[in-house]
């Protein structure tokens, strides 16, 4: 780029690479700045209206995900980023699994009234299913029939959770419903709580999608189990330390969801002999 709006452009877009772990930037920044900068003399050559503005608008839509995929992924596999990019199923996934995390991080932040809880409740299965569906289709490749199981488990566990808290809205004496309807309430917690912590523990044993979201996923779960009401842990001689634990494990799993869903949403694939390694 030959002129001094090029030079500016360029000085500022390879300041905007600072954004990309240290390994990942050092490898593959010159070449970024590089392109860029082509691009940019392209559109402003094209004479096309708004050519150098769409230019602008996505590479830095690229750099940003591409940017945010790096961060969570962390150091391990600098250039992941540089292949396919996530399908629109991908994003849809991984936005409903964030949406998802975030209904059930913000009743910790504000008071949700009753008569929302159960959107709340939905909004938190939905999201599960979903980004357990996201994180089989990235991970299928490195396990296909053990992914495709658990992230089955997840959906069978969810679904059943939820129908039950459904069916327990419309009972008279809820929220405390009679002993076999809360003896079935209670199973159908347990597999929620501990298929999610498979998923979680699975996808660290995969290591294909992040591990920095998969372990707040298995961490959290496993506390949250400890929460399940029936095991009597939370009134018994230990309750003020199970209580609380219980209570961050319902806090990690929410974050495991929104790191998950961002992961899918925003990884792109890798990509060899132009077929996805990943099935994102």
């Amino acid at each position: 780029m030959d002129d001094g709006r090029g030079e500016l452009a360029e000085r500022i877009f390879r300041a905007l690479i600072g954004l990309y772990p240290p390994t990942f930037r050092d490898r593959f920044g010159f070449e970024m700045v590089q392109l860029f900068g082509d691009q940019l003399r392209d559109a402003r050559a094209s004479e096309a209206p708004l050519a150098a503005a769409a230019t602008w608008f996505r590479s830095l839509g690229d750099l940003v995900s591409t940017a945010v995929s790096e961060r969570i992924r962390g150091e391990t596999g600098p250039g992941r980023s540089l292949g396919a990019a996530p399908s629109g199923l991908s994003r849809v996934l991984g936005l409903v699994g964030i949406f998802g995390g975030v209904f059930l991080l913000a009743a910790f932040v504000v008071g949700i009234p009753s008569d929302f809880s159960v959107i709340r409740l939905v909004a938190f299965n939905v999201g599960a299913m979903t980004v357990a569906v996201g994180v089989h289709r990235r991970q299928a490749s490195a396990g296909r029939w053990l992914s495709l199981v658990t992230a089955a488990a997840v959906i069978v566990a969810n679904t059943w959770y939820l129908v039950m808290v459904l069916l327990a809205v419309d009972r008279p004496v809820f929220p405390e419903p009679d002993p076999e309807f809360r003896l079935i309430l209670f199973y159908a917690a347990a597999a929620l709580w501990l298929a999610d912590a498979a998923l979680g523990l699975l996808a660290l044993r995969l290591r294909v999608v992040s591990r920095w979201a998969a372990a707040p996923l298995a961490i959290g779960s496993l506390l949250a189990l400890l929460g399940v009401d029936r095991l009597g842990l939370v009134t018994g001689p230990y309750a003020a330390l199970i209580q609380p634990l219980a209570l961050a494990g319902i806090g990690l799993v929410g974050v495991g969801w929104i790191l998950l869903g961002l992961d899918i949403a925003l990884t792109r694939r890798s990509v060899a002999a132009g077929r996805p390694v990943n099935g994102g």
